[in-house]
Parts: C-alpha cells; sequence; structure tokens
C-alpha cells in the first residue's frame, strides 16, 4: 500500500468516525430526558387558588365571598374567605407551594 492510499484510508476512516460520534451523541442527548423525569415533575406544584377554595369549603362549608393571595405568618398563601353555615365568616390560609393549612380565624 502506498502513501496516498494509506493516507486516504485514515481519512476516510477518521470522518466516519466522527459522524458515528455524532449520531451516537445525538441520540444520548434525546435518550436521556426519558430515562430521568424533570427537576419540575420531582418537586411538588403549587396549588391553585380553586383548590385553596374547595379545601376551605370541604373544612368549613358555607359560601366563598372572596379567594386572593395573600401573606400569612411570612408565607405565601390563599386566604379564602367563607360566610359559614355554622353562622361564622371564616378566613382560611394555605400556604401556596404545599397546600398546607398556615391558618384559620372564626369572627
Amino acid at each position: 500500500m502506498n502513501k496516498r492510499t494509506a493516507f486516504s484510508t485514515a481519512a476516510v476512516l477518521a470522518i466516519a468516525t466522527a459522524f458515528a460520534n455524532a449520531a451516537f451523541a445525538e441520540e444520548s442527548k434525546s435518550a436521556a430526558p426519558a430515562a430521568s423525569p424533570p427537576a419540575a415533575a420531582v418537586s411538588p406544584q403549587e396549588i391553585t387558588k380553586e383548590q385553596a377554595v374547595e379545601m376551605a369549603l370541604k373544612a368549613h362549608p358555607g359560601e366563598v365571598t372572596k379567594a386572593y393571595k395573600d401573606t400569612k405568618n411570612g408565607k405565601k398563601t390563599w386566604e379564602v374567605k367563607i360566610k359559614g353555615d355554622d353562622g361564622k365568616k371564616w378566613e382560611v390560609y394555605y400556604d401556596i407551594k404545599t397546600g398546607e393549612l398556615v391558618a384559620e380565624d372564626a369572627d
């Protein structure tokens, strides 16, 4: 085999290897997300206003008069005001991030 043929063969092999590596890397990128879930799916999602209202009505049946974002005890919350069937006016606070009850007050 002469030098020109050896050099051509080496060049073809190098190019083929580069393309094969690029194809494998692209295939690995598309397979990686399927193997591990995105971080957002792992962490709990914030509760919606509708979910906060539903939880508040379950705890204190009645008529919701207001529901809005507020801050209670240093936490971002949903405040749900209810005119309760028990005759009381309730203010119920749920942590937006976790859905945990932060506070509830009755007048």
